[in-house]
């Protein structure tokens, strides 16, 4: 079996996660737009693809999969996952089974306003939302919601230019920052998270919440699980809701805990950043997930994981000289031109 972790960048621990349940012939195929890519010190091959902006990326990752055989795709970084879950049906036309939601799923979570929307629609606590200044405002005079407000992109990612209005000017001035930005109600209590994991047919497989204990830059530094009947009730909740929509594979939401009340503010369908807390905990994402592609009969495990674990993170180094680590990177950054391998050599690159 050949997987392709896409857009792997420093989730590197995750294919270490897959890798325990492969077989000697199997291989884990990293890519990213970078030949300086973290991720790529353990996966058989690297491999560097054009931005994914670029009009080329798709074509260029596609005709990877092919001559690299990849039986299964998935991707770690939300931009990437609304551009390849808008092609589906092109990867299963070659053999892929992509492990990437549906475009309607994708797009529910992507863009933070449609995240609103659907979860206002089903039933589930969320802050108010205002794409519009003078909604907001109108909003404001009449006392829906207070000051300090949270300003951020509609489709925003990894906590990037997210800004605290307290006043109207600063709100003014952090609106305009941007095109697309939105205005959002701010939250207070205790931050939790829940993970899942749905199967192919849109079956919660697996709950797994727990409480924040710091963060830096949108990206989990230390947590802590927690037994919380009501926040994995939400969870199976919500992961059926999308499940019926097309969502495959795994899910973190940011929560929110003031007293009794729990408001889901953001969606990541794919392994957040925090997965390695759920992971301790013995939730096995990967494992499920692979269980899931052989085709082997998979049990839902809810709540069946470790309450108390805790997890922190630390930086760690690596390098020398020389680098072998980068001896089995390919570029293909290159313009896709018909007859031509655009897999050079390993010689290039030593």
């Amino acid at each position: 079996m050949n997987i392709l972790l896409s857009c792997i960048g420093r989730r590197g621990y995750i294919a270490e996660y897959f890798r325990v349940h492969l077989g000697p012939n199997d291989r884990i195929i990293g890519t990213s737009n970078s030949k300086w890519t973290q991720g790529f010190r353990v996966c058989d091959l690297g491999v560097v693809l054009p931005d994914i902006a670029n009009s080329d990326y798709v074509p260029t990752l596609i005709k990877l999969c092919k001559e690299q055989k990849v039986d299964v795709i998935l991707s770690f970084f939300d931009p990437d996952i609304n551009i390849l879950s808008k092609h589906l049906d092109e990867f299963r036309s070659i053999g892929v089974l992509p492990v990437i939601p549906s475009a309607e799923v994708s797009d529910i979570c992507f863009d933070k306003y449609r995240t609103f929307l659907f979860l206002k629609e089903h039933g589930f606590n969320t802050p108010e939302t205002f794409k519009d200044l003078e909604q907001a405002i109108s909003a404001i005079d009449t006392g829906k919601v207070v000051f300090p407000l949270m300003v951020k992109p509609r489709y925003g990612f990894a906590s990037l230019n997210v800004f605290q209005a307290r006043n109207a000017k600063e709100l003014d001035v952090f609106f305009h920052y941007a095109a697309d930005m939105l205005i959002q109600e701010m939250l207070t209590g205790q931050q939790y998270d829940f993970e899942f994991c749905t199967d192919f047919e849109g079956r919660v497989l697996s709950v797994v919440p727990w409480h924040k204990l710091a963060s830096r830059a949108g990206e989990v530094d230390q947590a802590e699980t927690c037994n919380d009947n009501g926040l994995i009730d939400l969870g199976l909740r919500l992961g059926e809701e999308l499940g019926q929509l097309g969502h495959v594979g795994p899910l973190d939401a940011d929560l929110f805990v003031q007293d009794d009340n729990v408001s889901i503010l953001e969606m990541n369908p794919r392994f957040g950043g925090g997965y390695p807390m759920s992971h301790l905990a013995g939730a096995d994402f990967p494992g499920l997930i692979l269980k899931m592609i052989r085709g082997e009969p998979v049990q839902p495990k809810i709540g069946q994981f470790r309450p108390g674990v805790i997890m922190m993170k630390e930086y760690r180094i690596f390098g020398g000289q020389p680098l072998d680590i980068w001896r089995s990177i390919y570029d293909m950054r290159r313009p896709i031109r018909p007859g031509v391998n655009i897999i050079p050599g390993k010689d290039e690159f030593e």
